[in-house]
């Protein structure tokens, strides 16, 4: 299955005469909105005790270092890929403060 996910990718790209790096580029930008997906489990559950927190802390930390380093150098798609990845992980932990203790109010009851 991914070999021929692979195979209709490439065959994408040389049917478009696109250059290979700029659909990566676009892809791998479109993969920092990744921790949406769990901010949106957590809002439809209206819990968060599958949710590592520490696991969300460090990918705040490292998108910001390297947003840090993407101002220094002037480099958009490290400013643009990071600063998505410092909003859908702020999300997150939005989420998970707001629904971490739904966990305890289920149980009391």
């Amino acid at each position: 299955m991914m070999k021929t996910l692979i195979v209709e990718i490439l065959s994408f790209v040389s049917k478009t005469k696109q250059d290979p790096l700029l659909l990566m580029a676009f892809g791998t930008t479109l993969l920092e909105f990744n921790p949406l997906f769990q901010a949106a489990k957590i809002i439809k559950l209206k819990e968060a005790k599958d949710v590592s927190l520490w696991t969300f802390v460090m990918i705040l930390s490292i998108g910001l270092i390297w947003l840090c380093y993407g101002w220094s150098i002037r480099n958009w798609p490290l400013i643009i890929g990071n600063g998505i990845k410092l909003f859908s992980s702020s999300f997150v932990m939005i989420a998970y403060f707001v629904y971490k203790n739904n966990n305890k109010k289920e149980a009391e009851k």
